[in-house]
Parts: C-alpha cells; structure tokens; sequence
C-alpha cells in the first residue's frame, strides 16, 4: 500500500504531531464512512483518520513508551499497523479503541527494548499549547517532566493499566480487552501502579516533589 509510509515517506509528507491541527473528533456515522473509503485505498481517507486519530495516539504511545527520540516512529507504525489491518476490523468496538489496543501494543514492545534511543526529559516536550504564554508552557513542561519521571518507573504492563484507566479514562473492562488480560489482573496492576506512585510522591527529594513545589 503506497501510503503506508516509510521513514523517507512518512504521513502528509513528514508532518509531525506538532503540525497536525487538532480537528474535532468525527462522530461514528463519518469515520464509518471514512473506513470504507480507506479500505478501497482512498488515500484522502487514510489521512482524514490520520489527522482525527494522531493525538490522541501519540498521547498513549508516549505515555506508555516513555519520552523516546523515536516517539514519531512509534506513531507511525501504530497507523501503519491499523491501516494494514483494515480488513480485519469489524467495527465491533470503535475504530478509536481498536486503534489505542494497536498503540498499546507497539508502545509495549518499545517499552521492552530498553536499548532504544531514550530522550532525557529536558529533552522533550508535548505539542506546544495556543498562545505566548511562556511561563505557563514552562510550568506546563515541568509538570510533565514530573510525571514522565514517575510514570516511567512503574513496570510496562503496570504503567499501561495506569495510563490507560486514569489517564485515558477507560473502564477496567475496556483496558483489559485492550491489555489481553483479565480484570482482576488490571484492577491489581492500577492499584499497585496507584500505590507506588503514592509512596513516590511523598518522597520529600523524588520526582514527585516538582508536583507539589518542593513541599511533597
């Protein structure tokens, strides 16, 4: 499929998060459309699901994966993945979900290789905000470099429970089909992500000390 990109042709010609304006999410009826059109490899629809999904996907990637120096990468091949496996998606659950369970995977499988190419946190930043408003993207940027740290602590599975039940809002039973486990095994993985995250925080000289301006 030539609009599976590589690195030298990646999504909208190299366009990266930080370029994609963030459109409103369509509503189900559209992306239905969407799906059929991309499935006929109507190219305009590849990147219509593209433009509406990045995101969010990013988010999960670079919350489960860490801060990375191939966090765009990790982006692209969740996409690849999804766009290659149109066929397979049924539409019993919403393209968006079945997109974060694809994110989770490739996310995972990052997070295992230890050996990647790691940004340090000074390093890296979310998408810039609207509006030039310095001292709040810098506290902004502080408060995620905060978490990061802290996040990127807890064991993979563990940090992915987490991010996806607190963070990203989903129930126990929705991150558990998207996780391949069982509930009970994601209720005692938030929990224990929640109760290491807790001990940190009141560490007086952890990272969590940068959350609650050095009086944790």
């Amino acid at each position: 499929m030539s609009f599976l990109l590589t690195r030298r042709h990646r999504f909208a010609t190299s366009t990266t998060v930080e370029a994609v304006p963030g459109p409103s999410r369509p509503v189900v009826a559209e992306v239905a459309a969407l799906l059929e059109r991309a499935r006929q490899r109507d190219h305009g629809a590849f990147r219509e699901l593209f433009r509406a999904h990045v995101r969010g996907v990013h988010r999960v990637v670079r919350r489960i994966a860490g801060p990375r120096a191939d966090i765009e990468d990790l982006v692209q091949t969740t996409f690849v993945e999804a766009f290659r496996s149109l066929p397979d998606f049924r539409g019993d659950a919403l393209f968006s979900t079945w997109l974060a369970r694809i994110a989770v995977r490739v996310s995972l499988r990052a997070a295992r290789w230890r050996g990647h190419a790691f940004l340090s946190l000074e390093q890296t930043s979310e998408p810039a905000c609207e509006g030039p408003d310095p001292e709040r993207q810098a506290a902004a940027r502080e408060t995620l470099a905060a978490v990061e740290a802290l996040l990127g602590e807890l064991r993979p599975k563990r940090r992915a429970a987490f991010v996806l039940h607190v963070l990203e809002g989903y129930s126990m039973d929705e991150v558990a089909a998207l996780l391949n486990a069982s509930t009970s095994a994601v209720k005692v993985r938030v929990h224990d992500a929640r109760r290491q995250l807790e001990r940190r925080l009141s560490e007086p000289r952890g990272p969590g000390a940068r959350l609650l301006g050095g009086r944790a």
